[in-house]
Order: structure tokens, then C-alpha cells, then sequence
């Protein structure tokens, strides 16, 4: 029948939380709760039981081995706190907020929560229950003392008083102290607040998830349930009215299997869950994310519903669910992957059984049974009565007493033992190599790189889970730690870099880019800073000017937290920290002779450059005199030719003119005049 979208009431909205729950739980009580509490009694020792009354009752732990070398390759690689999952820069001017959010994650796994005992308790769940969980959240708390005051100036008190942290339990008292002068006396209490990011290991029974899902994030139904008193949902914060009207005992986790398994060796059932008072009485609590249109808008939201039973004790729109989940064993398409301990389980049934065999084996041979002829002996209770020194009366020595045979040992159980140490390590990827244990590969016919390259190569399988835990669940952990606390947290001050910063949470802006160091195998980390030393001392000796004082830092430092030191400062200088270096004054006195000869060289040089040019100049201005005085010589010369050929020409002109003039005044003179005169030039 097809449904339209509607407005769901709180009672539609729990009923629907209940009902995923009951789903999810039918799930794991059918499917996965069996297969549990098998693990965990072999991981604990305690399978399989022995065969017969009076028989050997050793257990092989195959199991706890196994479990034990995987949880220590990852928690070893990861609990150091070494960056091995960091943020990455959006851009060059991102590098400093990348490094203080991957810091401050670092602070928050560390050091407000405990870090080692967080991945111990998720892998150790993984292994054994195919998925490891834990929650993040903003967990508010505060821690109040109480102080008292006495005549103090109404000053001081005034601004005692204008403190936030401070809150006044009863009504000062004024006096009058003279001179206009007041006093105050009175308590008030000073509430420090101490919320932070809480990690919490969610155990398996207390972790529900429902619905056809290959991711988390997108799981349609996710809750923890968990077993809290009615006085800790008043102290939460939800309302003492309808946290005091819950009926019934509406405590599912009272008579958990699982739980009762786990704590059957620690805590007396039964008895510890009394309560003198109402507060005290406990309940079990879901905190549901449930995927549902409860607005009937026609798509589906993330709600978080806390209700106990079908009690609604609060409601509100998220926009993701606070859990992170590890599995060991990883399968495609599918959440729950594969169990790592029940894969050992097969080795420790064989191993036990051939092991006992050969304990009871020695057993029988140390104390036989024995055949006794028929009144062979006087009293039988003597042959029964193992004492040392004791007489046992027989009628034959030779015939009325003999031991029993017995089935001799077959001479391959040491060689299966074997084999079967050898499967198990072929399932598990835990090789003896790997855990120090192998005589021939730590041989000292063996060199240390030879060692080393064994080591890591029978890593493998574990650097490969290890690697899983860090993008599975460190990634998505640091991520909602970063976003919690933008959210949340205050300013604080951490030490980046071997510097105090000052950060500001609330000021960050949303990041998704994680990236991981994958160096987590055996002595891969030493194998990073000998490779950065040898890189250092090659551009030392090879590329100098390629290389400076700012890239051999960089080199050096790198260096220093690949082997896990994170206070470089005390071992580096950062260059660019550094004040110039003040010069020596024999080697300033030097520098400045060396300058002042310089100098004069520089200045006879120039003058020597400055006579050479003015002597080219002057025999330049030389030559062309010397060619101006032969132009003008010439030149003067061809004049005077002019002027001698011109006074040649005037002279004989001249006489032209005078002969001329001389025929003339004849032809024209008188009759009478026989003399005719004329004047005729010298020259002509």
C-alpha cells in the first residue's frame, strides 16, 4: 500500500526507534551472539573442555596468542601519538591551520582521553567480535569548590563577584568599618568548567545497527543502549518528571550474555545492581540516530532520539551519528566483517587435543595401570597405595605383577603440533619471525638488514590491518573530533612545533582532507630518518648551493619526529628564528684593511685608467692639429698660386689697356702735334 508523507508524533518517532532496535538486536542474538561468546571463552582459556573425568585439562591458547601479537602490531604502531594521521593543507596558506587541527586531535586522543587504552579496547573488540566501536562526543561537565570571604573591601568583592566562574551560595554581610570604608563577608563557589571531547569503547552488546547498509554514515539505523541509573539521566539533563515516571524494570542489559560472560569472573551477578533509592534504580537508555521523514516533508533526516522504553526523553535533527567502527578482517559489500579469533579456533581444538595426548601419555607411563595375576596379591589395597618406600606382598616375583601395555604415542604428533603452528600463522599473518621468536632468522650468521628485511616482510598482513585501523577508524575519529570541536570547545593553548600557540577551535572552518603516514611496519620509521640523513649528507657534500641552511632544517627535523621526537626545538634551531651572527673583531679589522687596500687599488686603478685616456685624448688632439696645420698649409699654398696667376692675368690686362690707349690718343692728336705721349705701366 502506497503511503504518503506525514507528520509523525513522538510516540510514531520512538515506536520506530524500538522497533529498528529489537530488529538489529534479533540480528546479532541470532547471527552473531553464539559466535561471540564461543571466542571469548577460548580467548579466555576455558575451551574446549576436557574429554573425560580425571583427564588432561591443558587449553592451547591459539586464541589469545593470536589476538594478543595483532593487538600489539597495532597498538604499538598507533599508541605513540607520532601524526600518523594528520590533516591535509587546502592551500599554502593553510599549512599552520592543518598542523594546529592535527595537534589539537593529537591533545584530544592523548591527552584528555586515554589514547592507548582506546585502540587497545577497539582492536581487542574487532578481533573477537568482528567490529570495534567507539563514541565521540561533547561530554559537559564542571567541578565546583566551595570558598569563603571575609571582610573583604566592597571593591575587591564587587569584583570578586563579576567573575562568570563565580556563584554566591548565601547572602553577604555588610559591615561598616569607618571612615566610609565598607567590608563584605559571605561563600559563593567557583565552578570550573572541565567539558571536552569524550572518547568511550562502546562494548558489543551495547552497539545495535539495523537495515541493509555497506557504510556507517549511511547506516539507516544506528544505537547505543546502555545501563545508566535515573539520578546520571537527571544529571544529563533531561527532565526529573519524566525520567521518574519510567515503569517497569526496562533494563534489557540486566541478564546480557555476553555481559554476564565477560564479568562473570569480576562482579557477583545479581548483587551489584541493588539500589537503596529511586535515583539509584538503573535502566537501560537508547540513544537511537534513525534515518525517518518525521517532519513529512518526503525525505528522509538524521534524528537522535534518546527514550527509554517506549519513554521519550529527548529529540533534535543531527547531522551525523558519533560512531566510528574498526574491522579487523574488512570484507566487500558488507558491514560485519570476518571474525580474526574464530579462525583460530580449529588450531586450538587440534593443538589441545594432540597436547593432552601427550600429557596423559606421560602421565600413564610415570603411573601404569597395571595386570595382576588372580591372588597374585595378598592385599591389592598395597598396589593401589602409590607410597614411596611401601610393601607390596606378591606370591611370584616373576608372574603376579606386570604393567599394562599400553599404546605407544604416535611419532608424528610433535610434527603435526608443528604444522598445525605453521597454519596458524599462515591464517592469522602472526609468524614467530615477527614476534622475535625465530631462532634461524635471528641467527648472528645473519646480518641486521638481513633481520630487518625478514621482519618486515613477514609483516605484511599486519601492516595491512594496521593500515585499516588508521583509514577505517582514525580518520573518521579525528574528523569528528574536529568537528565537535568547532562546536564546542574553547580557546586552549598547545605546544606545536615546540611552540605555545594560542588556538581558537570555534574559528576553524570545516575540513575532510585526512591523509595518512603509512611507515607502520618494523623499524620502518628508522628506515625513514636514515634514509633523510643519508639524503643530508649527499646534497651536503654534492649540491651545496642547492641546498641551504632553511632545506637542511626541514631534512633534519623530519628526521627527528620519524624517530618520535616531537620537541625539535630542543635539539634544532630554526633558521629563520635565528639573529644574523655578530662578526669577530680580528676578522672585522681584517675585512676592513682588505676593504681599504681594496679601495686604493680600485683608485689607482682608476687613475691609471683616467692618464691612459687623457694620453690617447692628447695624441688624438695631436694628430688632428697636425692634419689641420698640413689642410691649412695647403690650402694657402693653392691661394698664393690663385693670387700670382690673377696678378699675371691684371698685369698683362693692364698693358692691353695702356697699348690701347696709346694707339688711340696717336690716331686722334692733332695735325700739328707730332709728339703723342702715353703713359704705359712699368710692369706691362
Amino acid at each position: 500500500m502506497k503511503l504518503k508523507p506525514r507528520v509523525l508524533t513522538d510516540e510514531d518517532l520512538v515506536g520506530a526507534c524500538v522497533a529498528r532496535a529489537e530488529a538489529g538486536s534479533s540480528f546479532v542474538d541470532s547471527n552473531l551472539q553464539a559466535e561471540r561468546r564461543e571466542v571469548t571463552m577460548y580467548y579466555q582459556g576455558k575451551k574446549p573442555f576436557p574429554l573425560r573425568e580425571g583427564g588432561s585439562r591443558f587449553v592451547s591458547q591459539d586464541v589469545y596468542e593470536s589476538v594478543e601479537a595483532m593487538k600489539a602490531q597495532i597498538t604499538e604502531a598507533f599508541a605513540a601519538g607520532n601524526n600518523i594521521v594528520s590533516f591535509r593543507p587546502q592551500n599554502a596558506g593553510d599549512v599552520d591551520l592543518a598542523q594546529q587541527a592535527t595537534e589539537y586531535c593529537e591533545h584530544v586522543m592523548f591527552a584528555q582521553n586515554d589514547g592507548l587504552e582506546i585502540i587497545n579496547g577497539v582492536t581487542h573488540d574487532s578481533a573477537l567480535n568482528r567490529v570495534g566501536v567507539a563514541q565521540v562526543y561533547w561530554d559537559r561537565s564542571s567541578i565546583t569548590t566551595g570558598h569563603t570571604f571575609e571582610d573583604v573591601p566592597l571593591e575587591e568583592a564587587s569584583q570578586l563577584l563579576s567573575d562568570s566562574a563565580v556563584r554566591l551560595t548565601d547572602k553577604p554581610v555588610q559591615k561598616d568599618a569607618g571612615n566610609g570604608v565598607y567590608t563584605v563577608s559571605g561563600e559563593f563557589e567557583r565552578i570550573e568548567d572541565t567539558s571536552q571531547v569524550r572518547i568511550e569503547v562502546v562494548p558489543p552488546e551495547e552497539f545495535i545497527v539495523s537495515g541493509r547498509f555497506k557504510d556507517l554514515a549511511r547506516a539507516p539505523y544506528v544505537a547505543r543502549r546502555r545501563r545508566v541509573t535515573l539520578g546520571e539521566l537527571v544529571d544529563d539533563g533531561y527532565d526529573p518528571k519524566v525520567v521518574y515516571a519510567i515503569e517497569g524494570e526496562e533494563d534489557d542489559l540486566a541478564l546480557d550474555e555476553e555481559r554476564l560472560q565477560r564479568e562473570e569472573d569480576t562482579v557477583v551477578t545479581g548483587l551489584d545492581d541493588e539500589s537503596e533509592d529511586e535515583a539509584g534504580r538503573l535502566v537501560t537508555v537508547h540513544m537511537s540516530f534513525i534515518r525517518i521523514d518525521a517532519d513529512g516533508e518526503g525525505r528522509q533526516q538524521l534524528w537522535k532520539v534518546v527514550h527509554v522504553g517506549r519513554t521519550l526523553l529527548d529529540k533534535q535533527k543531527v547531522a551525523d551519528h558519533p560512531f566510528v567502527t574498526y574491522s579487523m578482517l574488512p570484507e566487500p559489500h558488507t558491514f560485519y566483517g570476518g571474525n580474526f579469533a574464530a579462525r583460530t579456533i580449529q588450531h586450538a581444538n587440534t593443538k589441545t587435543t594432540l597436547t593432552r595426548a601427550i600429557i596423559e601419555q606421560a602421565v600413564e607411563a610415570t603411573n601404569p595401570r597395571w595386570q595382576v595375576a588372580r591372588g597374585g596379591v595378598a592385599n591389592p589395597r598395597e598396589l593401589i597405595d602409590n607410597r614411596r618406600g611401601g610393601i607390596v606382598n606378591v606370591r611370584s616375583v616373576v608372574d603376579s605383577v606386570a604393567p599394562l601395555p599400553q599404546t605407544p604415542i604416535n611419532p608424528f604428533v610433535l610434527q603435526t603440533i608443528g604444522m598445525v603452528d605453521q597454519a596458524r600463522e599462515d591464517t592469522t599473518g602472526i609468524s614467530r619471525l615477527s614476534q622475535g621468536l625465530d631462532k634461524k632468522a635471528l641467527s648472528h650468521q645473519n646480518s641486521a638488514g638481513l633481520v630487518e628485511q625478514l621482519t618486515s616482510n613477514s609483516q605484511v598482513r599486519g601492516k595491512v590491518m594496521a593500515r585499516h585501523f588508521a583509514v577505517q577508524f582514525l580518520t573518521k575519529l579525528y574528523l569528528k573530533v574536529y568537528a565537535i570541536g568547532i562546536e564546542n570547545d574553547r580557546q586552549r593553548i598547545l605546544e606545536i612545533a615546540g611552540n605555545f600557540v594560542e588556538i581558537a577551535p570555534q574559528q576553524w572552518r570545516r575540513r575532510s582532507h585526512v591523509q595518512v603516514d603509512m611507515t607502520l611496519g618494523y623499524d620502518e620509521r628508522d628506515q625513514q630518518a636514515q634514509e633523510l640523513l643519508a639524503y643530508d649528507k649527499y646534497m651536503t657534500q654534492t649540491h651545496p648551493r642547492l641546498y641551504g641552511e632553511q632545506q637542511q632544517y626541514n631534512v633534519l627535523r623530519k628526521a627527528l619526529l620519524a624517530k618520535g621526537h616531537k620537541n625539535v626545538q630542543d635539539f634544532l634551531a630554526d633558521p629563520a628564528t635565528l639573529q644574523p651572527p655578530q662578526p669577530d673583531p680580528k676578522v672585522a679589522a681584517e675585512v676592513a684593511k682588505l676593504q681599504k687596500e681594496v679601495e686604493v687599488a680600485e683608485r689607482e686603478i682608476v687613475l691609471k685608467e683616467a692618464t691612459a685616456q687623457h694620453k690617447v685624448q692628447l695624441a688624438t688632439f695631436e694628430a688632428q692639429l697636425k692634419a689641420a696645420l698640413q689642410e691649412s698649409d695647403i690650402d694657402l699654398r693653392n691661394r698664393d698660386a690663385d693670387r700670382r696667376d690673377d696678378e699675371t692675368a691684371n698685369r698683362i690686362d693692364t698693358a692691353q689697356a695702356e697699348l690701347e690707349l696709346a694707339i688711340f690718343q696717336a690716331q686722334n692728336a692733332p695735325e700739328g702735334n707730332s709728339k703723342v705721349s702715353a703713359i704705359i705701366s712699368p710692369n706691362s
